[in-house]
């Protein structure tokens, strides 16, 4: 029996067990030279080794022999390499080994004993070059990509090479790009990746960056050609927005003309971005309340992990209400301006595994004031959100929670009855009569892995969440934002 007339399935995963085999036995790093002279310079050279190479060229190695073997082989060796590309801007003006490109050469070079090498220039679009040039010439090869990175392109002439090198990406159903794509391109061009390629873009990622000093003094940058009032999100299912940016960045308008039309995204993450308040968040969530299983809204800068304010409804909406409406909504980490009670009350939601909720204020105690009635009110969300863990552990299909609650410079955590804090301040002024039982933290002041200014910050402590409560009504502690 001839191998190709096996069944596609028992044939792939030969193929791919094959594959996996020759990643193992094939190099899977990359050679460099520690400071190669400059021309008409000498000095002794270093080799080491720069970093391993990246998974989709590790897929392409692999299946270098497989693809000369056949047509069916060859159009398996395409779909395994290619069904994730990541194209990276290359840094000018590195210094690199005269070494071949052919990594199987790798092991021969390591016998030099004196490598070689000098101070190259390297065009640092020459890779988007290449695949926008290797997409049009061969587009049974763009066709076979199901998931694509673009990383470091932000300029006008950029955007354009990559919105050309997707044109014939018709398996397409994942996309990274530049922030700048939503200022520099058509509506058209949109349509087209959106849903004109044959098959409807299910992923939409924007990463955002800080442009270099010449990126954002080029004036042939600065234009917006408001793509989005003209273009259908109806289509897609996930999307992501992350990373800070002072360029255009993305704002809330943008949102607006986004949810206009996202009626069905099933995952919605929006990290690391300032630009954006709860006002854009909320009009994507409205959208799409329906389909919404992940909601991921964490505003925090790219240097650090300080949340911003998330900022106020401007119709003074209760979000709690909004988001306990949402009835596939499983996974939630959220920056609110308040929360309560409400959030927690519904017996048919569906949440599981992590959730948090970072909270400025109470609703209904916006003032911020530490009053024993905004005392009670975070208690009764803390128990609140304890029957809601109890409610999914013994429901017919059990499911873990777990809360915690970001509030008054604490971490809440109701599962374990537990408040996290600097507690120091209130030790001294009760003489050390309170708390009564405390242990160390190993959380910090923006999670669970330690400290983040660990020079101005104490190490946090855990108390009993009914000590807390309780100092907090004897004027120990205070819950004033």
């Amino acid at each position: 029996m001839h191998i190709n007339e096996l069944p596609y399935e028992v044939l792939s995963k030969i193929l791919e067990e094959t594959a996996q085999a020759n990643i193992r036995d094939g190099p899977t790093y990359t050679f460099g030279l520690s400071h190669p002279p400059l021309p008409l310079q000498k000095g002794v050279l270093q080799r080491y080794v720069r970093g391993p190479v990246p998974p989709e060229m590790l897929r392409w190695d692999a299946t270098s022999a497989i693809r000369l073997v056949c047509w069916r082989w060859h159009e398996w060796a395409l779909g395994y390499a290619l069904k994730d590309v990541y194209i990276k801007r290359w840094k000018g003006g590195e210094r690199w080994a005269e070494l071949s490109n052919r990594r199987e050469s790798y092991r021969l070079y390591e016998l030099i004993d004196k490598p070689t090498g000098t101070a190259v220039y390297r065009d640092p679009f020459a890779s988007l070059a290449h695949t926008v040039k290797t997409f049009t010439q061969f587009p049974a090869v763009a066709a076979k990509i199901k998931r694509m990175w673009f990383h470091g392109f932000y300029t006008a002439e950029t955007d354009r090479m990559v919105f050309e090198s997707l044109k014939n990406c018709i398996s397409l159903t994942s996309v990274t790009l530049p922030w700048t794509t939503l200022r520099h391109m058509d509506a058209g061009a949109w349509r087209t990746l959106l849903v004109g390629t044959g098959c409807p873009l299910q992923t939409l990622e924007l990463h955002a960056v800080d442009p270099t000093k010449q990126q954002a003094e080029d004036k042939n940058n600065m234009f917006d050609l408001e793509p989005l009032q003209s273009v259908n999100f109806g289509q897609l299912r996930r999307l992501k927005i992350f990373g800070d940016t002072t360029l255009m960045p993305i704002t809330d308008n943008d949102l607006y003309a986004i949810a206009r039309t996202a009626t069905q995204l099933e995952e919605f993450h929006l990290t690391c971005i300032s630009s954006i308040t709860i006002d854009g968040v909320v009009a994507v969530v409205k959208a799409s309340r329906k389909t919404l299983r992940v909601l991921e809204h964490s505003p925090r800068s790219q240097d650090g992990f300080w949340h911003p304010h998330p900022g106020s409804p401007s119709d003074s909406e209760h979000l709690c209400e909004l988001l306990r409406s949402c009835p596939k909504l499983e996974t939630l980490s959220i920056s609110l301006p308040s929360v309560c009670a409400d959030l927690f009350s519904d017996q048919n939601m569906k949440f599981a595994g992590d959730l948090q909720v970072r909270a400025l204020h109470l609703c209904g105690h916006e003032h911020g004031r530490s009053t024993l009635e905004a005392t009670d009110a975070l208690q009764k969300t803390l128990r609140q959100a304890r029957a809601l863990i109890r409610r999914r552990a013994t429901s017919v299909i059990p499911r873990e929670l777990y809360i915690e609650l970001f509030f008054a410079g604490c971490i809440f955590e109701p599962s374990y009855s537990s408040v996290h804090g600097d507690f120091s301040w209130a030790q001294l002024q009760s003489g050390g009569s309170w708390p009564e039982t405390v242990e160390p933290s190993g959380k910090g002041p923006y999670g669970s892995t330690g400290l983040y200014e660990k020079e101005e910050e104490g190490p946090f402590q855990r108390i009993d969440e009914g000590e807390f409560l309780a100092g907090v009504r004897r004027h120990l502690l205070s819950i004033s934002t």
